[in-house]
Parts: C-alpha cells; sequence; structure tokens
C-alpha cells in the first residue's frame, strides 16, 4: 500500500470514515476500561522474563553471532 491519500472519494467521505474510526476507537477504550483486571489477567515474573528475553537478550546473542 501507499503512503499516499486516496484521491477516489471526496474530502467528506473521508472524514466520516475518520468520525466513525475514532467513535469506534473511543468505544473499544471504554470497554477495555471497564473490563475487571481479573478479566485480563495478570503479568507476571514470567511475563516479564520472556519480554525482556524476547526483546533484548535474543536479540544481542544474534547480533554477536552473526558480527563474528
Amino acid at each position: 500500500m501507499s503512503d499516499q491519500p486516496r484521491t477516489d472519494l471526496p474530502a467528506s467521505a473521508d472524514q466520516a470514515d475518520r468520525e466513525l474510526l475514532v467513535a469506534d476507537l473511543e468505544r473499544r477504550i471504554e470497554q477495555l476500561e471497564g473490563l475487571d483486571d481479573s478479566e485480563i489477567g495478570s503479568f507476571t515474573a514470567l511475563d516479564w522474563f520472556l519480554c525482556i528475553t524476547g526483546s533484548i537478550a535474543i536479540p544481542a546473542i544474534a547480533l554477536w553471532w552473526f558480527a563474528g
């Protein structure tokens, strides 16, 4: 897809699309804010370990491995 704006629709249709998207996003945010923490789940020490390992340790090992 290109980053160029669409030219096949009038500007009013583009504005209407944006307003629909914003309304949907606001509705979804309100739903998420209304959820209880138990419905979403907890973030445990294992989750932290996996995030740190996946975002720091594995790329660092790969960089070291392929740099040599």
